[in-house]
């Protein structure tokens, strides 16, 4: 049975808890508030990664109350209960296969009990494909650019693309670069060493992401085959809770290999 964690290191089955805040819901999704509890500020950071390389589920979010750590709340999306790891000082989600989430809008639920719950809706977009369609036979004499294309993710905001040589992916490593359309062409700088002028040969993995909302950048580093650009703009702003929270599909990646000319 899923268990969670709330004050005082108790557990309690999830579903228990789910039916106890689904009950007290009102039918914007909020509860009522009071005392101290009620007139907290709740700040969250995070994101949810579908990852159909790995094949995996996984989402992580950082919680503070009135600009302070908060560890001892319960947060699920959807179904699924977060547990917080003190390791990390988030909530985290780690499930397989990738696809636990199907398209569409899903409740992403943070408790205080027993004075305060609430719901963000956030969206997920649909799995697709990426190809790299020039050059057309995957070999790039002299690490020139290399375009790719992808089919439509339904529900997308927009995209990701990257690059990172094949040993280096899901290291930090790698170029990565917010797209609008469905097709994007990796620059020559990506194929090259850090000092953008030495070829860096060999294979390299190609990525699509599509993206919802503004995922956190930081908590989207480790679980990435290759980091975001950055930050989109804060996306949560419904008192008392602010911040911002994204999803990430991760297509299954293509591959380029570099060669000296």
């Amino acid at each position: 049975m899923t268990a969670i964690w709330i004050k005082r290191d108790f557990l309690v089955p999830a579903t228990l808890a789910m039916a106890a805040i689904i009950a007290t819901l009102g039918c914007d999704g909020k509860s009522g508030t009071g005392g101290a509890q009620g007139e907290a500020e709740y700040q969250i950071r995070g994101v949810l990664i579908e990852d159909w390389n790995r094949m995996a589920t996984r989402a992580e979010i950082s919680v503070s109350r009135n600009d302070t750590l908060f560890d001892s709340g319960l947060v699920w999306i959807g179904d699924e209960t977060l547990s917080f790891d003190s390791t990390t000082d988030t909530y985290r989600l780690n499930v397989e296969p990738s696809g636990t989430f199907p398209e569409g809008s899903h409740r992403l639920v943070l408790a205080d009990l027993p004075e305060f719950m609430d719901t963000v809706l956030i969206d997920i977009a649909d799995t697709f494909s990426v190809t790299v369609s020039d050059p057309p036979n995957r070999l790039n004499p002299g690490g020139d650019v290399v375009t790719l294309d992808w089919t439509e993710s339904a529900g997308s905001g927009a995209y990701v693309m990257a690059a990172v040589p094949r040993h280096l992916a899901y290291t930090g490593a790698g170029y990565s670069e917010w797209v609008g359309s469905s097709e994007g062409t990796i620059p020559i700088s990506a194929f090259r060493w850090s000092n953008g002028v030495a070829l860096d040969t060999g294979w390299y993995y190609v990525f699509a992401y599509s993206y919802t909302g503004a995922p956190d950048s930081a908590l989207s580093d480790d679980p990435l085959p290759v980091p975001l650009p950055g930050d989109r703009t804060d996306n949560i702003d419904q008192t008392p809770i602010s911040g911002r929270f994204g999803t990430i599909v991760v297509a299954g990646r293509d591959s380029v290999y570099v060669t000296m000319q």
